[in-house]
C-alpha cells in the first residue's frame, strides 16, 4: 500500500473506542472538514489499532459523508463506506462530488453493529 500523506486539517476522527454509532469525534467534538467549492479527489485512510470481534458477529464501517451545509441536519449523502474487519489500515478513494453536485463538508460516521462492538481507529483524508 503506498505512503498516505498526513495533514491535521483533514483528521475526521482521532483514536478513541467507537461502541456506538455516531459522527466521529476529533478532541471530543464531532469534525466536519470544509474541502470547498471545487471537486476533492482524496482517499480516506482509517487504521484501526484494536477492534473487538469476541462474538463473531460485530460490523464495523467508517462512512464518509458529504453534505452541502456545515451543519449535517438535511441532505446528508454517503460517499464512500468502509469495512473495517481487522486492525491495520484500510483506505478507499472518495470524492466529494456526486451527479454534479458538490458536497463541500466532509466527516466520518462510525456504523457499528454486533453483540460486543468496539473499535479504535482513527480516520483521516489524503489527497490523491
Amino acid at each position: 500500500m503506498p505512503q498516505r500523506t498526513y495533514d491535521n486539517l483533514l483528521l475526521l476522527k482521532d483514536a478513541g473506542a467507537i461502541v456506538a454509532d455516531g459522527p466521529a469525534t476529533v478532541g471530543g467534538q464531532p469534525r466536519v472538514v470544509d474541502v470547498g467549492d471545487a471537486e476533492f479527489p482524496c482517499n480516506a485512510v482509517v487504521d484501526t489499532s484494536a477492534i473487538d470481534t469476541t462474538s463473531l458477529d460485530e460490523t464495523y464501517f467508517v462512512v464518509i459523508q458529504g453534505c452541502t451545509t456545515i451543519g449535517f441536519a438535511t441532505g446528508v449523502v454517503e460517499l464512500a463506506r468502509i469495512a473495517v474487519t481487522a486492525a491495520g489500515r484500510v483506505e478507499a478513494p472518495v470524492t466529494n462530488m456526486r451527479s454534479g453536485l458538490n458536497y463541500r463538508y466532509m466527516r466520518a460516521y462510525n456504523d457499528v453493529g454486533g453483540t460486543t462492538p468496539s473499535i479504535n481507529s482513527t480516520v483521516f483524508l489524503s489527497k490523491r
